[in-house]
């Protein structure tokens, strides 16, 4: 039943849900809202995850191109029938059509029939160049969001327990979920708005100055105005969505938080003040949401009057000079169009300023979570596939930021021994084990496991060495089976039936409808105290690690519950180094030694012969 050593970190590999590295940034915290990043440096962060789609990215780009060319070509159909059929201005003057039209004859028939082919071939092909970039380019960002997703979510579960205890478990699901969803909606914008846009103005501008350089140098002077109108409204609604962000994720906290609690809700009847501590923080959200409405709103009335500005100065100088005979009718259309053509996109860029700028106060948010240190990265090269089981703390003190909880703590545990650890509430027992077990480090001293520093060993080496049964095992969503088989993934059917029984799962288990194969909700629900508590120490028995230990697993359990956990954790303690937390002099009896904390140092320790336990 012994499990071999693993041979690596499944935190490495975008792709498969590992993180991938993330440029760091020293000083990082989650109170982020006195930055101000620029929206694309934040998402440009994430650029490793782009690597794996850069060729599905660059041929994205391939088709913007090709439908940046498809509707530069769309006016000149139109100045093809103004100039060379109604007589608009010379004769020959309806662009590169004319060349096309002229195979085809000279007859007014000929003309209108290219014009109006043109007109249907250019549509087509935009719409199609439009359909495979969307298609490419959104599928690699839905690819990208999916790896940061899961990279997020793979570094949050290996992140210490004293960055999960100062973070409340709704704003962390709103991390992963939510704020990965804005950047998935910032990169959408990126590729199917950001960059045709972009493509769609330098291509507009370059054929704008080709056709006529006065009348494309009188259209682009309207670029600066709409410009500067954008760069306001972007300045205004980053801040706004930063803020917004926090606000959602504190209510998402508090909902979280709520209904986690709902029994005592229930049993309080606080409905109304859990009703008044919502409507607060959800206030606060309408407000700043209120306000993004706001400034949207104002937006597009302001672009629209700055556009007008140039289109009008356009149609006086434009028309003055077709009069003069300076450029024709066609010409004058073409560039107009053109003009048209090229303010959409700027107002198309101005307007993802809500969505980007969202998606950077998202980026920020994930980024502070990848920026936080990790524990247990020590390499898993020479290390033995089990060990003997040797415990020493060496002068350890932990602080957990509210005052000291342990200091100057020292013990040896020999291997093979059965030690119960003894105190009152709030001596550092659930502490020690903690540290023992990898959860926490030591703010002062070592702890040591065969003589190895435990806060530098790989976490999933550490944990196949030592396992854990808390005072209230939590059991999945899922099947008896597949909550038996979590610490060990590989086992077969035979070996966890076989720990079932020695666990005394199956006692209750044979009586569920599908027995082992039974679907218990998340928590266990609708399973007692008991018989959680042994699955749990199923679950320890099928990792076969050489160190258990056992925080208080006998806890609010009934005399009949109490026996049956006892005996199974008989069977558990067999070969093995134990430490124990216990109140209940079943368990200590199973002991061979007893040590008493008192304030976090050992007080007293007294050796006694283990009872024998009925196997």
């Amino acid at each position: 039943m012994t499990k071999s050593a693993s041979t690596g970190d499944p935190a490495t590999s975008p792709s498969q849900g590992g993180v991938a590295p993330v440029k760091a940034r020293t000083g990082a915290s989650s109170d982020i809202s006195g930055r101000d990043i620029g929206t694309l440096r934040e998402l440009w962060r994430f650029r490793d995850f782009a690597r794996p789609h850069l060729s599905s990215l660059l041929l994205g780009v391939v088709f913007r191109a090709a439908e940046t060319l498809a509707d530069l070509a769309t006016p000149w159909p139109l100045a093809l029938v103004i100039n060379d059929l109604l007589g608009g201005g010379s004769k020959s003057t309806g662009g590169p059509l004319i060349y096309v039209a002229r195979w085809f004859g000279t007859s007014p028939w000929a003309l209108l029939l290219v014009a109006g082919a043109s007109t249907v071939l250019f549509t087509l092909l935009s719409g199609l160049f439009d359909y495979l970039g969307d298609r490419t380019m959104n599928g690699a960002g839905e690819k990208i969001t999916a790896g940061i997703r899961a990279s997020v979510f793979g570094y949050v579960e290996r992140l210490p327990m004293g960055y999960h205890d100062r973070q409340s478990v709704g704003e962390l699901s709103n991390r992963v979920m939510s704020d990965t969803s804005n950047i998935e909606d910032s990169l959408v914008d990126l590729f199917s708005t950001l960059i045709p846009a972009a493509l769609t103005l330098v291509g507009t501008m370059t054929v704008l100055l080709f056709v006529n350089g006065w009348l494309g140098l009188v259209g682009l002077c309207t670029a600066p105005l709409v410009f500067v109108t954008a760069l306001h409204y972007a300045k205004l609604t980053r801040v706004l969505a930063r803020r917004r962000r926090a606000a959602v994720g504190e209510l998402t906290g508090f909902v979280t938080e709520s209904l986690q609690g709902i029994r005592t809700v229930h049993a309080f009847g606080s409905q109304e003040t859990e009703d008044a501590r919502f409507g607060a923080t959800n206030t606060q959200v309408l407000g700043l949401g209120l306000r993004r409405v706001d400034l949207s709103a104002r937006f597009t009335p302001a672009l629209e009057a700055v556009s007008a500005v140039g289109t009008a100065a356009l149609l006086v100088v434009g028309g003055f000079g077709a009069l003069r005979g300076w450029w024709s009718v066609g010409v004058l259309v073409v560039v107009t169009t053109y003009l048209n053509n090229m303010l959409k996109p700027m107002k198309d860029l101005a307007k993802l300023a809500p969505s980007f700028n969202q998606g950077a106060a998202s980026a920020e948010r994930i980024a502070a979570i990848l920026d936080e240190p990790r524990e247990h990265l020590g390499p898993i090269d020479g290390l033995a596939q089990r060990v003997t089981g040797e415990i020493e703390l060496r002068d350890v003190g932990l602080d957990y930021g509210r005052g000291p909880v342990l200091s100057g703590l020292s013990l040896t545990v020999r291997a093979g021994e059965r030690v119960a650890l003894l105190g009152d509430n709030g001596a550092g027992k659930s502490t020690t084990m903690s540290l023992i077990g990898g959860l926490y480090g030591p703010t002062s001293g070592q702890v040591l496991l065969d003589g190895l520093s435990v806060p530098d060993l790989p976490e999933h080496w550490l944990h196949q060495q030592v396992a854990m049964v808390l005072q209230d095992t939590f059991l999945f969503s899922g099947s008896l089976m597949d909550n038996l088989r979590y610490g060990h993934s590989e086992a077969t059917d035979e070996e966890v039936a076989a720990v079932a029984e020695a666990a005394l799962v199956t006692e209750f288990a044979d009586l569920l409808p599908d027995g082992l194969s039974t679907v218990v909700a998340a928590g266990g629900v609708g399973l007692s105290g008991g018989q959680r508590q042994r699955v749990g120490i199923a679950r320890a028995l099928l990792v076969d690690s050489p160190v258990v230990l056992l925080d208080e697993p006998t806890v609010g359990l009934d005399v009949h519950a109490e026996k049956l956990v006892v005996q199974a954790l008989t069977r558990l303690m067999d070969g093995r180094t134990v430490i124990m937390t216990t109140h209940q002099p079943e368990l200590t009896r199973l002991a061979n030694r007893t040590v008493y904390l008192h304030r976090g140092g050992v007080v007293e320790e007294i050796s006694t012969p283990p009872r024998e336990e009925a196997r």
